[in-house]
């Protein structure tokens, strides 16, 4: 009688590569879905993350960004800054402390750091008017900071393993600083700028501070013909702006004197 044939999983070689390949596949197909997910809903994911990241990262590139060598020497400056930054810090009800410089930079601009780490270029400065549009500028970088803006472009550039990282603490704080660095020539997108306008405008509103500062500070740039500045090129236009800004309204109760910008130098 011949011996019968073995046909059982235990018995087949092949069938075990096989099915060890398989099941390889679909760890490695639900791996990348994990992270395809992770990506997609990476804002989601940073939203979960611990403050403490914004501020790591914050605190671990400023110093190239805002260098003890190009900030101002004279105080005047910076006392200035945190002088109409102070209304808006003590209505903010968050977890991020603010921390500015001003640096000596020709541009009209300023930019927010994860964490609340915020540099604000002499040219911006120079060019505003008033202490409302210097003020509604702070409050508008602020916004960037407590809506997350940056962390969340951080995800988005590296992808969703990243994204699952920052939530789960195993980061490469190098890593993260070096794109932030990248990103900070480019702009935020439009639903970012819009959403810290709006943010913006009702800090502005909570700390009794005129929140048309931005809008006309940036109508009136335009109307100049001056070179188109870093802060308005990074924002929708400026109808559009005014007109959102009109229909969220102004104050209830009389507005906060603030100081303008004069007289104030660098070095």
């Amino acid at each position: 009688m011949s011996a019968e044939k073995s046909t059982g999983f235990g018995h087949s070689k092949r069938r075990i590569v096989i099915e060890i390949v398989g099941v390889i596949v679909v760890l490695g197909l639900g791996v990348w879905g994990i992270l395809a997910a992770a990506g997609a809903a990476a804002g989601w994911l940073v939203g979960l993350a611990p403050t403490s990241l914004d501020e790591a990262i914050g605190e671990h590139v400023w110093p190239e960004l805002a260098p003890e060598s190009q900030r101002c020497t004279d105080p005047g400056p910076l006392a200035y800054v945190e002088a109409l930054a102070a209304p808006l810090v003590e209505a903010y009800d968050g977890p991020y402390t603010f921390r500015f410089a001003v640096i000596d930079a020709p541009a009209i601009n300023a930019f927010a750091l994860p964490g609340g780490y915020i540099t604000v270029h002499m040219g911006l400065l120079d060019a505003a008017d008033s202490g409302e549009e210097v003020a509604a500028v702070l409050a508008h970088e602020m916004r960037h900071v407590t809506e997350r803006h940056g962390l969340r472009r951080i995800a988005h550039q590296l992808g969703g393993a990243a994204a699952l990282g920052m939530l789960f603490g195993a980061v490469d704080m190098g890593a993260l600083g070096g794109v932030a660095i990248g990103l900070m020539g480019r702009a935020y997108d439009r639903d970012q700028e819009r959403e810290a306008d709006a943010e913006g405008h009702a800090l502005l509103v909570d700390a009794q501070i005129d929140p048309r500062g931005m809008t006309t500070f940036f109508e009136r740039l335009a109307k100049e013909g001056a070179s188109v500045p870093a802060l308005l090129s990074t924002h929708p236009a400026s109808a559009e702006r005014s007109a959102a800004a009109a229909a969220r309204g102004g104050l209830d109760g009389p507005a906060r004197a603030l100081p303008a910008p004069s007289g104030l130098r660098c070095r």
